[in-house]
């Protein structure tokens, strides 16, 4: 089939494929709006009928990807990742040596159960906190942990992109794969993986030289917490905090203001009046600044009323991907307003951004460092587009019910792994037991699936289905044969390698998966072989190929703590590429023949 050869319908189909392909490497837009563009455009162009358009979000894939992250939520919030997470600084001791390798086995155990993002969020402060307690930098356990995160490939429910790269499968007409199925291959590079990290750490690792802690950056905490007197002649008086040019100007944060002996919060709209006296932060040189105004004095003595508040001045917090906050200003937001919190600087890209921060655009992966209050801490540590760091963010609420917990994931193991129930439904059974016995409640359940993943998911199987329909699949997976096919069945597992590991540096491991798996499915039916060893192959490829810092979101999560520049990541990733291809080509046909 040749392009020329294309259906009015397949060139509809493309163009939508070739947009939302942009869409994603652009990273503009969020990939749910993107999700409800496919629908729109599949539903207004009669690409698919109605059934199938909407047949995603009934799907298997949609299905398991909500329960299991409902499931490792549970493990989160009892306690259970972070008594693990102490364990492992108690037998890993206090060097680096030790401490790496029981890390990385640990978290790449627990990523087969729990999403990745959040084994990375729990881990986090404990890591950081290896800096002062150990004066281990972050920027040698950091690409570690993120690393160990995406290779607990041991079940086919450890990554989005296996449970999508599954489901192609199945609706292709081929079996589907057993929960401990790609166990071999997870133990593999799991095992090498964590020997290529701590054998080579000195040459692939950032080393520290010189400065102190040049690893992991410094946001710069401001230096002094004092008060302004709003004088009798200030102009200030009347006017809205956000229309004070000169604190945004000058960088200077007020975090409350005692009038008449009444302590208030603060907020954008708040009017001041004479004899106000506003508690702020702000650096030594700002400071200073403020005597080229009459409208403030500085007061020589703190009032007992403010130096009582509870304030925190030492929050971070970083921007994952899926939030609300990418793409947007802090002024859209609202944040302060909303959280009773204050940034005081964005670190991004290797620098502190402390200036016009409210119209700053927010990008995944920016580390905000902020001040408030420890309940307005707390209250912002819940709200799932923000990963907490500098705080245990992650403290259970049901530590007790941790065992339950465990035994409601054993359950829903046994009942998978010995074929009682399909994985979805035992995983649907599993998150009705947790809300049975109070460990989540089914808020908690909303809270901690991701939804624009699940939109994205759900849209892309019905555009799957209009490629399949219009013989675009067929062509491209004719394509992929007639370049490889005639060679060996190894050149293909080497190209959807290749192709999964190149195109998941500019797209999402699930994108990549979605967009890929029927075609290798396709291909290797035209070729007469089992698709099982290109799906492994493609699976590996998407998930243990760290060539670049957006690889992976949770290369993105550990880059502003970890201080990394783009080097970083080429010198720590390309070897680690090069290994999970040999792992790739030498077990994959091995344990799964063509």
């Amino acid at each position: 089939m040749s392009i020329p050869d294309l259906t009015p319908g397949a060139w509809q189909t493309l163009s939508i494929l070739l947009i939302v392909l942009l869409l994603l490497v652009t990273n503009k837009v969020r990939i749910d709006v993107i999700g409800i563009f496919i629908l729109l455009a599949l539903g207004l162009g009669g690409l698919v009928q109605e059934k199938d358009l909407w047949a995603g979000f009934g799907s298997e894939a949609v299905i398991v990807i909500a329960a299991m992250l409902a499931i490792g939520e549970a493990l989160v919030r009892t306690g259970i990742a972070d008594r693990l997470a102490v364990w492992m600084t108690r037998i890993g001791g206090r060097s680096e040596r030790r401490l790496m390798p029981v890390m990385m086995i640990l978290v790449g155990l627990l990523s087969a159960f729990i999403s990745d993002l959040a084994i990375v969020a729990v881990f986090l402060p404990v890591v950081l906190g290896f800096e002062q307690r150990y004066k281990i930098p972050a920027s040698r356990m950091l690409l570690p942990l993120a690393l160990s995160s995406t290779l607990g490939l041991f079940t086919i429910v450890g990554s989005s992109s296996i449970i999508v790269a599954n489901h192609a499968l199945v609706e292709a007409g081929q079996p589907s794969l057993s929960l401990f199925s790609v166990a071999p291959l997870g133990f593999a590079l799991l095992t090498l993986g964590t020997l290529y990290v701590v054998l080579c750490r000195r040459w692939v690792l950032p080393t520290v030289t010189g400065e102190t802690e040049q690893s992991r950056p410094s946001i710069g905490v401001p230096e002094y917490l004092t008060e302004l007197l709003v004088t009798e002649t200030s102009g200030w008086h009347g006017q809205k905090l956000k229309d004070i040019s000169f604190l945004k100007e000058n960088g200077l944060n007020i975090i409350r203001i005692l009038r008449e002996d009444s302590v208030y919060r603060v907020r954008a709209a708040t009017v001041l009046h004479r004899g106000d006296i506003l508690l702020v932060t702000a650096s030594r040189d700002d400071l200073l600044k403020l005597r080229s105004t009459p409208d403030v004095s500085v007061q020589k003595e703190v009032q007992r009323s403010l130096e009582e508040q509870d304030i925190h001045l030492a929050g971070e917090v970083i921007v994952r991907s899926g939030s609300d906050f990418v793409g947007r200003t802090l002024q859209e937001l609202r944040f302060r307003e909303k959280f009773d919190v204050t940034v005081v600087a964005i670190y991004r890209d290797g620098h502190a951004i402390s200036r016009s921060l409210a119209s700053t655009r927010l990008r995944i992966g920016d580390m905000l460092l902020l001040q408030g209050a420890r309940d307005s801490m707390h209250e912002l540590s819940e709200d799932t587009g923000l990963i907490m760091i500098s705080q245990t963010s992650h403290n259970p609420q049901t530590r007790k019910k941790g065992p339950f917990a465990l035994l409601v994931l054993a359950l829903m193991l046994l009942l998978s792994a010995t074929e009682t129930l399909p994985i979805s439904i035992a995983a649907v059974l599993a998150v009705g037991l947790l809300v049975l016995f109070q460990i989540m409640s089914m808020n908690s359940v909303y809270r901690s699936i991701e939804w624009h993943i699940l939109v994205f998911v759900a849209a892309m199987i019905p555009l799957s289905t209009a490629m399949k329909e219009t013989g675009l699949i067929d062509l491209m997976s004719q394509s992929i044969v007639s370049g490889f096919g005639s060679l060996s069945p190894y050149a293909l597992l080497a190209a959807t390698f290749w192709l999964g590991a190149l195109i998941t540096q500019v797209l999402s491991n699930t994108a990549t998966a979605l967009l890929l798996a029927p075609v290798v499915i396709s291909a290797a039916t035209a070729m007469g072989i089992s698709p099982v060893p290109l799906i492994l192959s493609l699976i590996t490829g998407v998930n243990a190929s760290p060539l670049t810092y957006i690889a992976h979101k949770v290369y993105l999560v550990v880059m502003a703590p970890g201080g990394y520049r783009f080097r970083d990541y080429v010198k720590f990733g390309v070897p680690m590429t090069l290994i999970t291809f040999a792992v790739t080509m030498l077990l994959v046909p091995l344990v799964w023949p063509f």
